[in-house]
């Protein structure tokens, strides 16, 4: 993927309105149901109906992006969530008390990460204006996880070109 399918899809979200970006997760509930069902559980964990909208404009934002690559992603399973998600809370573990520069450098050996860092740095921004980066208590974590999370589970992912 590269920034002009990123920066496309981008735009396309911002210029859709509310019935439009429901088409969008209708289409994901039926590709990705996992990644979508993912976000809508967040308020089971105290995550906010507001933050849950930030998270879902991420996922069709990721998702859109994804298609204007012209490939088409293997199904999400819940197994493959859980997988991804153990790693990434494993790579924070890991990093704690590592200096920024150990840290940077443990971040650019992820996999993922190397091979979706355009997905990454949106989903880091979008986040970051959203103010989601402000931990105040234990819910906060949950929305930064799981953008985290779907960024992982895109990266990782089979691909193959789309049926178009």
């Amino acid at each position: 993927m590269n920034a002009a399918h990123l920066a496309a899809a981008i735009g396309a979200v911002k210029a859709m309105d509310v019935g439009q970006k429901e088409k969008v997760c209708d289409r994901i509930h039926a590709e990705q149901p996992s990644l979508l069902a993912s976000v809508l559980a967040l308020p089971r964990l105290g995550v906010s109906m507001q933050t849950v909208d930030v998270l879902l404009d991420i996922l069709i934002v990721l998702t859109l992006a994804v298609d204007n690559s012209g490939k088409s992603l293997a199904t999400v399973t819940e197994a493959d969530q859980e997988r991804e998600l153990q790693r990434l809370v494993a790579r924070v573990r890991f990093s704690k008390g590592l200096d920024a520069s150990s840290m940077v450098q443990s971040i650019q050996q992820t996999t993922a990460y190397r091979r979706e860092s355009l997905l990454l740095a949106y989903v880091f921004d979008a986040i970051k204006r959203a103010g989601l980066t402000d931990i105040k208590d234990e819910a906060a974590k949950y929305p930064i996880l799981s953008a985290l999370n779907l960024v992982n589970c895109i990266a990782t992912a089979k691909r193959s070109r789309s049926r178009v």
